[in-house]
């Protein structure tokens, strides 16, 4: 395989914020995660996502239930990566960057990191006309994998939001996890008090969301509609300080909601922003 990614997002970390990144994902979350060590804990029943090789036959056979063994591991965590692939996706961010590259540098960068650091790491998102989820793994192949599958799904769902994938999250998982959420703030927008609330019961949850470009200014496509929006509209200063005061609110809001859970948030418009952007969040989710 060749291990494209990889090499970019490698080349990425060396560029940009090395000593920020050297210890991300070390210690210090307010939750217990659990993962395979030498220190057997105890059992429980087999839920979606969860490795096979966990499974105790023995167990199992004894009770009619389906068993995994459970290990104590302080610093390795189970890190669900949720990336939104609907169609606004494609767009380009307030600073010209293509939405799309942003995204998948941003997923890729946190699967290189929770790979480094051993950690088990899984891809969910809406493709077609349903979900897809890698299982939680590690390793340099898992990694090209799902970074390639989701670059190959941005931009094919436009009738799935996010808020129906991050229900079946908390409806379905049942480990305890860090989750990531990479999307817009179209995607954060299906996002409400009730479901971060089903979120945070036993995982941590972190949103990076990529900027929007603006309606008003220069030329502006809509990728829904295909065709670039009216020139009265483009150059309308009245609808541009709606636009900049609606959207500010909208931040406002999502931000207050997330303060509320504490959970973790941060917005990326450029790629030379993606490391720092990741590198502040896990600042300020260890201090949180």
């Amino acid at each position: 395989m060749d291990y494209d990614y990889l090499s970019r997002i490698r080349a990425n970390l060396t560029l940009y914020s090395k000593k920020k990144t050297a210890n991300l994902l070390d210690g210090g979350f307010r939750s217990i995660f659990r993962g395979r060590s030498l220190d057997f804990d105890d059992l429980r029943e087999y839920t979606y996502g969860d490795n096979v090789r966990d499974i105790d036959w023995k167990s199992s056979s004894k009770t009619g239930k389906t068993l995994v063994r459970r290990y104590i591991a302080e610093r390795k965590h189970n890190i669900l990566l949720v990336g939104d692939s609907g169609l606004k996706m494609v767009a380009d961010t307030d600073s010209g960057e293509p939405k799309e590259k942003l995204a998948v540098m941003t997923l890729g960068s946190l699967a290189y990191l929770a790979n480094r650091h051993g950690d088990d790491f899984a891809l969910l998102m809406n493709r077609g006309a349903g979900m897809d989820f890698s299982f939680f793994k590690s390793g340099e192949v898992h990694f090209e994998r799902i970074v390639r599958r989701y670059e190959t799904s941005i931009g094919q769902t436009p009738r799935k939001d996010l808020g129906s994938l991050l229900n079946y999250v908390a409806d379905h998982f049942r480990r305890r996890m860090l989750i990531f959420i990479v999307t817009d703030m179209e995607g954060a927008s299906h996002v409400d008090d009730r479901l971060l609330k089903k979120l945070t019961v036993q995982s941590d949850v972190l949103f990076l969301t990529i900027s929007d470009a603006y309606l008003t200014g220069d030329m502006a496509y809509d990728v829904e509609i295909k065709d670039y929006e009216p020139d009265f509209l483009l150059q309308s200063r009245r609808l541009g300080r709606l636009e900049r005061q609606e959207r500010r609110q909208r931040q406002e809001a999502f931000h207050t909601l997330c303060k509320r859970y504490d959970v973790g948030f941060t917005e990326i418009g450029k790629e030379s922003e993606v490391i720092d952007r990741i590198a502040e969040l896990m600042d300020e989710h260890k201090g949180a």
